[in-house]
């Protein structure tokens, strides 16, 4: 993120960063835990920045935190948050979010799968489910999170979405802040919290992908796919340019030839380095396979109603990659606390 031209007394983290030698992650950290420490940030534009007194500020919290009694009060781990995204629909995005999460679970990460469709919420009919509380329900009814996180297949949780995250958009600031408190309760719970974000570039999606620690682009060999999800890449950077320094991958899905996936993704990776200046790491592909069809028909996941098919392979080795590419520095920053923030900054 660079510093606009017309606002020479503001600061993004990077700088605060640079002038405290403090990981950005332990900023946000402090942010978080010392907020009553720290000046108050500016708006300017749809980004809020630190003013010039936050340098000084967080070296003082940092003082303070090292010096606690005890030694250092324990920092709270949160789970990943990735936003699987795609840009339109009709890619596979929510049957691979909710057999991701399998994969992942079954690889020993404790995962909870957010349908956050805009309306055609479809996670638990894929997952076997029936219809239960979901987003809704926490956000008119004020129901609990832990009776709203339906136990889904291998064990992993499942918050139904539809209307609710749809409402979320036109909320109050009470039924919002109720929420992204809710999400925070099952961040610290989950290790990992896959989003499926559902298509299109609506305010809700784009506020889900915003808070995400990392984007999942799901992409076809259909050219449209890849259209959108430069598109949705594009307008994301430029709207919130801290994303350009978050971690965003691509996974083809529904490809004929492993030779037609690897031209998918690095024709993505190409455009969005030559247009965007932001690379796009591909962690895999899953080649097209009858097996989805079939076990979609029976409302079954794939991956449990043939764990020996193609299709579950790959998506086991989707899981191994993502386990690869884990950030320890994530795990002291709440995702879902950036967006309370963002929620607060933003205006009504």
């Amino acid at each position: 993120m660079s510093l606009p031209d017309d606002a020479p007394d503001l600061l993004t983290i990077a700088d605060v960063a640079g002038r405290t030698g403090l990981e950005e992650s332990l900023l946000r950290f402090y942010e978080s835990e010392y907020s009553d420490r720290l000046p108050a940030k500016v708006l300017h534009g749809d980004t809020l920045f630190f003013t010039a007194e936050a340098p000084a500020a967080f070296r003082e919290v940092h003082r303070v935190h090292a010096a606690a009694p005890g030694g250092r009060p324990a920092i709270p781990r949160y789970g990943r948050v990735i936003a699987v995204t795609s840009g339109k629909g009709g890619v596979g995005k929510s049957n691979l979010a909710l057999n991701l999460g399998i994969a992942l679970q079954r690889l020993g990460k404790m995962c909870v799968v957010v349908d956050g469709d805009l309306g055609l919420a479809n996670i638990h009919l894929l997952a076997g489910l029936a219809s239960g509380p979901g987003v809704l329900e926490l956000l008119e009814r004020g129901r609990p999170v832990a009776e709203i996180v339906a136990p889904g297949p291998e064990g992993i949780g499942i918050i139904s979405g539809g209307s609710g995250i749809l409402a979320l958009a036109d909320s109050d600031p009470g039924q919002r802040l109720r929420l992204v408190r809710a999400l925070a309760e099952v961040e610290r719970a989950a290790e990992v919290v896959l989003v499926d974000t559902g298509a299109g570039m609506g305010r809700g999606v784009r506020d889900l992908l915003r808070a995400a620690d990392e984007l999942l682009f799901v992409l076809t060999p259909d050219l449209t796919s890849l259209a959108d999800a430069y598109g949705l890449l594009k307008g994301l950077l430029q709207e919130s340019p801290a994303i350009r320094h978050r971690p965003v991958y691509s996974v083809v899905n529904m490809a004929d030839t492993l030779q037609q996936a690897a031209g998918v993704a690095l024709r993505f990776d190409e455009c969005a380095r030559r247009f965007l200046d932001r690379g796009v790491e591909n962690i895999g592909y899953v080649l097209r396979d009858a097996t989805v069809g079939a076990a979609t028909a029976r409302r079954t996941p794939y991956t449990v109603f043939r764990p020996e098919a193609r299709v579950s392979k790959h998506t086991h080795n989707l899981a191994v990659a993502l386990l690869r590419q884990e950030l320890p520095e994530l795990a002291i920053s709440s995702a879902f606390g950036r967006y309370l923030k963002m929620l607060q900054g933003s205006t009504p």
